[in-house]
């Protein structure tokens, strides 16, 4: 263990039970992380597929995407809600990283029912990652149309494709270079890109063309390795996106249009010599197989107000980061180990926190919130 971890984790809790001196606990245990206030875990629902990501509807509904290839869809965010609609999107394949995985839902969901869901799906003989738009209605999914068909290729490793919608309206989507690094260089490949789209699948006119490019496409910047996790800052709607590095330097990097961040040319500082873009933070000589974050808001979170929470697979963990621009500093460390690997955290309408585990069988929604 580092230095830097250890430093990380002696800070973890103020208060807390004699059971979880090593960061494990029991479900519903109160802790008191350093200039926040009392936080309580509830699993909201059991016996799960390795769900990758969840999405709010304005009425209370929770959307989750199982890997395996299920939208499933629950009356409320409730301890055990009940399921109210199961989709089955045809032709999944899912496979190591790969499978049904980023959700989300359109702004005016609430009058047009859209939701979105990226899939690695056998078409045509390809095993492709695919952006598919379905439309919701109270109890039940219909297939609406192809946001993004072709063009991004599908495997088992480096398969990360995170959704989220921007305060620019547009549709944002990670992509994972997928066990090659050279697509991520590749500037007519989808593969190693952010991707920024229009609602109806065309690019937008104002996106970059990327240096090299036959043409303008929905890739907003290239070099990326395994991103996972895109977060919007309330404050600013700056784009900050989280990656995993190979066995170092796990990366932050604020998204600038055009911008090349350098993978597998370049990992961690010191790529601007080479014209690369360097990411905002690293986590140096380690990697903590980072995944999904979100910045959390409102008085309820006091201190923390602002911060970003980052989910980690292989360290198991919450990571808080106090951001200012570009400078960005690793805090506390949440519920080490008590939950297993996280793949997903989703700041809900309701303030509180809901992360998703990434265990492959009995996985859990979990509820992170303020007493």
């Amino acid at each position: 263990m580092s230095g830097f971890r250890a430093a990380g984790r002696a800070v973890l809790f103020g208060v807390f039970l004699a059971s979880c001196a090593s960061g494990r606990g029991t479900a519903g245990d109160v802790i008191h992380p350093t200039g926040a206030p009392p936080l309580v875990d509830t699993v909201i629902q059991s016996g799960l597929s390795v769900p990758w990501d969840i999405a709010f509807a304005p009425d209370g509904r929770l959307f989750m995407t199982e890997r395996i290839g299920d939208i499933v869809m629950f009356e409320s965010a409730k301890p055990n809600a009940k399921r109210v609609g199961v989709m089955k999107v045809p032709d999944v394949h899912a496979m190591g990283e790969a499978g049904l995985m980023g959700i989300a839902l359109d702004p005016d969901f609430a009058t047009n029912g859209f939701l979105y869901v990226c899939a690695s799906r056998m078409d045509s003989g390809e095993w492709l990652n695919q952006i598919l738009r379905y439309r919701a209605g109270v109890d039940s999914m219909t297939f609406d149309s192809y946001v993004i068909r072709t063009g991004a290729q599908a495997a088992s490793i480096h398969d990360g494709c995170r959704l989220r919608f921007g305060p620019d309206g547009k549709l944002w989507a990670t992509m994972g270079e997928n066990g090659n690094g050279r697509l991520a260089q590749d500037p007519n490949s989808l593969n190693g890109k952010i991707l920024r789209m229009n609602p109806d699948g065309t690019v937008p006119a104002d996106n970059p063309t990327l240096a090299g490019a036959s043409a303008r496409t929905y890739a907003y910047s290239m070099g990326h390795r395994n991103p996972q996790g895109l977060a919007f800052q309330p404050s600013t709607n700056v784009i900050y996106e989280i990656e995993d590095g190979a066995t170092t330097n796990d990366e932050i990097n604020i998204l600038v249009a055009g911008k090349n961040y350098g993978w597998p040319d370049r990992e961690g500082m010191g790529g601007m010599t080479k014209g690369f873009t360097d990411p905002i933070w690293t986590s140096g000589d380690v990697t903590y197989a980072t995944s999904g974050a979100t910045f959390v808001t409102g008085d309820q979170w006091g201190a923390w107000s602002g911060s970003l929470l980052v989910a980690t697979l292989k360290e198991q963990d919450v990571r808080r980061f106090e951001v200012s621009g570009t400078t960005v500093i690793q805090k506390e460390t949440l519920y080490d180990g008590k939950y297993g690997r996280l793949r997903s955290i989703v700041q809900g309408p309701d303030g509180a926190i809901y992360a998703t585990t990434s265990n492959g069988s009995g996985d859990r929604i979990v509820r992170i919130a303020p007493q």
